[in-house]
């Protein structure tokens, strides 16, 4: 008897300690997820399954539309949001257990609910599936359909899927819309520290459709963004995208949504577009127009970081700037000059050659300084980071600035 519990003790173990290991080897994979990768997505076709992430295999199965849990992807990093090319995503089936499959980065995305009426505000194509290709040829005039779901992606290819009498279920494509229960919040016109004027998302507001958020705006390319930067593109079809970046009065990105339409390099684009985004907006004072494409490449060295603040804690060098609204954006290096990773509150102020102050903006970035002060690069800072940062005022052709630390935290 004592020999049989002892046995029933230790199977007992084995279980849990199998149990546990297998809780451990999920927590792991759950880990390699990208940042913002859904957890969850909707196969929009059906989908052959490969043991490895690999075309040239054959592949063992095929699964119809469904939803599957993400595992992981190939390289673990931010590619799948890029409108163009494809990822490879491992998942988890129910009979082959893990599982990769090879998706088009627009395909990538997850249907859900969507209850609303829509006004169509122009002639609008249809689509038998949540993809361009999908198109079909039927066009709706101007009228009000129902939508009974949505597809998110985290490209920026978004649909609306509506009922039809005469076609059945179909897909709209970033549909112009004229109704919608407006917000209080108005915006200045989207822009990048890099192509002003020449590259917007116009008329930003915020609805609600069917009690869910939508931003609402037109993207404005004009022609001569093309010639902008060392890159200049051939001729040919590309896509315009980029996030559509929400900040508040403490230069914190509070909000992004993705966003992508199809043109041709070297003409002029005018598109709708309607964006979900599930965040809080109350707080934003500005949008921008952050990781965009067409692609800025400047010089292939950064500037001289010539300003800093009086303490000499940090290094900041401002590259391109441009005036939206009561607000500048800009583009900078920034360097951090205390040894170690720490997190930097700044706030600079603008002046004008008359000694005026004709502006402010506040970073917040986490910086890594040198290891030890003896390590410090050559100008005495740390590593080069490129980033975007807002403003309040017209500070486009500032004569002077000071930079005053509000706060380094670990």
């Amino acid at each position: 008897m004592k020999k049989l519990l002892t046995v029933i003790i230790f199977l007992v173990s084995l279980s849990s300690f199998a149990f546990a290991a297998q809780a451990q080897t999920q927590t792991v994979k759950e880990s390699l997820l990208p940042q913002g990768m859904p957890e969850t997505i909707s196969l929009l076709d059906t989908t052959p399954l490969f043991p490895k992430p690999d075309d040239k295999l054959k592949s063992w199965a095929s699964l119809r539309p469904q939803e599957v849990k993400v595992v992981r992807t190939q390289f673990g990093d931010s590619g799948y949001a890029n409108p163009s090319g494809h990822t490879w995503i491992e998942i988890h089936t129910a009979w082959l257990g893990d599982m990769w499959i090879e998706e088009d980065n627009s395909k990538i995305g997850v249907i859900r609910p969507f209850d609303a009426d829509l006004n169509l505000a122009v002639e609008t194509p249809l689509y038998d599936h949540p993809y361009r290709e999908a198109a079909n040829g039927a066009r709706l005039s101007t009228q009000t359909v129902h939508a009974k779901a949505e597809f998110v992606s985290p490209s920026g290819f978004n649909a609306i899927q509506i009922e039809t009498s005469w076609l059945g279920d179909q897909w709209l494509l970033q549909p112009q819309i004229k109704n919608g229960a407006a917000e209080t919040l108005s915006f200045p016109d989207a822009i990048s520290p890099d192509y002003g004027s020449l590259m917007t998302i116009n008329d930003i507001h915020i609805i609600k459709l069917g009690g869910s958020t939508f931003i609402q705006g037109q993207l404005v390319l004009q022609k001569e963004a093309w010639n902008v930067g060392r890159i200049k593109l051939s001729l040919g079809e590309y896509m315009v995208s980029g996030e559509l970046s929400f900040w508040n009065k403490s230069g914190d990105v509070i909000a992004q949504a993705p966003y992508a339409v199809y043109t041709h390099a070297g003409q002029n684009l005018t598109a709708p577009i309607l964006l979900p985004v599930d965040q809080d907006l109350s707080s934003a004072v500005i949008a921008t127009l952050q990781d965009t494409f067409p692609l800025y490449i400047s010089l292939p060295l950064p500037p001289l970081l010539n300003l800093t603040d009086p303490e000499g804690k940090v290094l900041l060098g401002i590259l391109r700037q441009q005036q939206t609204g009561d607000y500048s954006v800009a583009k900078a290096w920034i360097s951090g000059k205390l040894p170690g990773s720490h997190d930097y509150k700044l706030t600079l102020t603008f002046y004008s050659n008359d000694n005026r102050i004709i502006g402010t903006a506040h970073v917040h970035q986490r910086l890594n300084g040198p290891l030890t002060p003896d390590q410090a690069a050559p100008e005495g800072g740390g590593a080069n980071d490129l980033i975007d940062m807002v403003g309040k005022g017209d500070w486009t052709n500032y004569y002077q600035v000071d930079i005053h630390i509000d706060q380094v935290s670990d």
